[in-house]
């Protein structure tokens, strides 16, 4: 099957082409608030009749117009929906087993949750907030639930970060920003180099996973709490570099090839299981700390203490 994706492809298109990769299928996406790239992707996979779509964040209420969709492009799809706030540990335990107890496989995981700009914040877990959101929600989540993986003939993990991780340095000494003044750029890049640093650590545990950079999506929820001199600093620089925006819906392309397309699968031929991905296309990471084995497993490391618990495959 030869087919052409690239920066301007919608996610159904991506769909499309795999059919055979989504029909029957179980695939869980966090983060799916109407208008964002998880919601493309929802939207996008609904059209390819997976036999269950897998809704999961904060606020399940906010979910309805995607449910609708689902809903009418194919009723037969079972659509579940679970309360997990990405930022809490307790929460992600309960509603991983939850998930647990009512899907016995998931076939893909498509972590798109995520937060940006505001004050410092720490969680009820005293964790810095972006990183607890972005990164560890997601690590415990997706690490609960590597047994309902385990059930597929092609699981998959896709991490959405941002080239905001080329503004990562890779140490995780001080998630908290005790010694450092903070700033949200730091703490976003941060986190979103962890995402890249995550999906590296779960390639080399045997899980096919890929990190992937949506493209600038503007309007999304993901913005809602800068503040007007950053969104024209965001704005300005967007227009000096001649960035073009994409839609909600190419943005989840990349997602869409990570997660279906069989040249990706881990064992086949030329597969970069771990790689970061845009424009449906994987990629060179965009700085040199997203290289290093020995700063993703620093992480990985950090990340079981964080949460109390050691996974070992």
């Amino acid at each position: 099957m030869s087919q052409t994706f690239g920066h301007s492809t919608p996610a159904e298109d991506v769909v499309s082409t795999f059919a055979d990769r989504v029909k029957g299928r179980v695939f869980l996406v966090t983060g799916p608030t109407p208008g964002g790239t998880g919601d493309a992707a929802v939207r996008a996979l609904a059209t390819g009749s997976p036999a269950a779509l897998l809704l999961v964040g904060r606020s399940p209420t906010k979910f309805a117009p995607t449910v609708d969709f689902i809903r009418a492009t194919n009723p037969a799809i079972s659509v579940k929906l679970y309360s997990v706030d990405l930022g809490s540990i307790t929460s992600v335990r309960a509603g991983a087993q939850k998930i647990l107890e009512e899907n016995e496989r998931v076939d893909v995981i498509i972590n798109s949750a995520g937060i940006m700009g505001g004050p410092l914040r720490l969680t009820d877990d005293g964790i810095e907030q972006c990183f607890a959101v972005a990164h560890l929600g997601h690590f415990l989540l997706t690490n609960l639930l590597v047994p309902a993986l385990r059930k597929s003939d092609d699981p998959r993990v896709v991490n959405l970060t941002s080239d905001s991780h080329a503004g990562g340095t890779g140490d995780y000494s001080d998630i908290n920003f005790k010694t450092k003044e903070y700033s949200w750029g730091a703490s976003y890049a941060q986190a979103k180099l962890a995402n890249v640093y995550f999906t590296k650590s779960l390639a080399a545990r045997g899980i096919t996973s890929y990190s992937v950079h949506p493209g600038v999506i503007w309007g999304t929820n993901l913005a809602q709490e800068l503040s007007s001199e950053d969104v024209t600093n965001i704005q300005g620089f967007l227009k000096q570099n001649n960035i073009t925006l994409k839609t909600a819906s190419q943005g989840a392309s990349t997602s869409m090839v990570a997660a279906l397309d069989p040249k990706f699968k881990k064992d086949a031929s030329g597969a970069q299981n771990g790689s970061f991905m845009m424009d449906c296309a994987t990629a060179a990471p965009l700085c040199e700390a997203a290289n290093s084995v020995e700063k993703a497993e620093a992480l990985w490391k950090i990340s079981e203490e964080l949460v109390g618990q050691k996974f070992v495959f």
